[in-house]
């Protein structure tokens, strides 16, 4: 309650400074929680997930008796019924329409799969995401960000051949094709933090796309920096993913999110532990020693503890 209200009331009730003051600590407690509410959004949630897999499922066990035209009907009312029941109950529309994305997923496999286009798995993925998006943007929900999110991450993950057939991109495309792929993920990271500045379609608190977002990134670059490094010795490409963790790992830092820091010092910890290795077993011909091992184990338990102590003071002080 802003200061102002409160001194209104103060003067309007006359109040003695006591209870000024019992007033002004009463105003800095947060509401109570409505746990009635979150466990409805929760137990929706949950029932829209467990439609969208009992779907699959039954599709899968009548694969062989059911007909193509029935299997394509089914999958095509799986995603239209949740459609028309968010548009006309405003209650269920986030699980309704979470429903509706996981079987969009599931239409679309199966008319690659049945009728044959020759669309490869990225071209699957980045359909599904631009199909998805217009009820994402206009239900203005974080959960359904995360999981829009996870089909875009999947589809750069199968376009890039991240995991793979990283190493043969790496070696084939030349070192412009790969910063491109790094560049890639920073959308990735960049519209959760764009979601609380759309205007009419702004997502308030991105707590589940946020991380959602910042671990997709996270982990790209640290598995494209990785393999830059030990394969192929491409120190730039290397220090290029470090740069772009540090700056993710800079941006959590300015808005304190606790569980975007720690993806991020999880990345930072695994990628400058691997370029200490790798200079220390490559160039220093010194890791392959006791002493060597040594100091790696040193290092490694000393960044580690660092790291984890750091976040643990700065939780402590976050929840003061």
């Amino acid at each position: 309650m802003p200061s102002i209200d409160l001194y209104a009331l103060v003067r309007h009730f006359q109040l003695s400074p006591v209870q000024a003051r019992q007033l002004a600590a009463c105003a800095q407690e947060q509401p109570p929680v409505d746990w009635a509410a979150r466990l409805w959004r929760g137990l929706v949630v949950v029932a829209a997930l467990l439609l969208g897999g009992g779907l699959i499922f039954w599709i899968a066990a009548q694969w062989p008796e059911q007909t193509r035209s029935f299997k394509l009907h089914v999958l095509q009312a799986a995603v239209l019924l949740p459609l028309l029941a968010a548009m006309a109950l405003a209650q269920i529309r986030t699980a309704a329409l979470l429903l509706a994305t996981l079987a969009l997923g599931g239409l679309l496999a199966f008319v690659g799969q049945t009728y044959q286009t020759g669309a490869d798995a990225w071209q699957l993925f980045a359909l599904w995401a631009a199909l998805a998006l217009p009820w994402t943007i206009v239900a203005r929900s974080d959960g359904l960000w995360a999981l829009w999110l996870l089909v875009v991450g999947a589809g750069l993950g199968f376009w890039i051949g991240l995991g793979t057939t990283v190493w043969e991109l790496l070696w084939s495309g030349g070192t412009l094709r790969s910063v491109l792929h790094l560049l890639l993920w920073l959308p990735v990271w960049l519209v959760p933090v764009l979601l609380p500045r759309l205007g009419w379609a702004a997502v308030a608190r991105p707590t589940l796309s946020g991380p959602m977002g910042a671990g997709l990134a996270l982990a790209a670059w640290t598995a494209l920096g990785v393999q830059s490094l030990v394969l192929q010795n491409q120190w730039p490409l290397y220090l290029l993913a470090c740069l772009a963790v540090a700056c993710l790992l800079a941006h959590a830092w300015g808005t304190r999110h606790l569980a975007v820091l720690g993806l991020g010092l999880i990345a930072a910890n695994v990628l400058w532990l691997v370029g200490l290795g790798h200079g220390m077993f490559e160039h220093l011909r010194i890791g392959y020693t006791e002493g060597g091992l040594a100091l790696m184990t040193l290092m490694i338990a000393l960044s580690v503890g660092g790291s984890a102590h750091w976040l643990y003071r700065l939780q402590k002080e976050s929840a003061q």
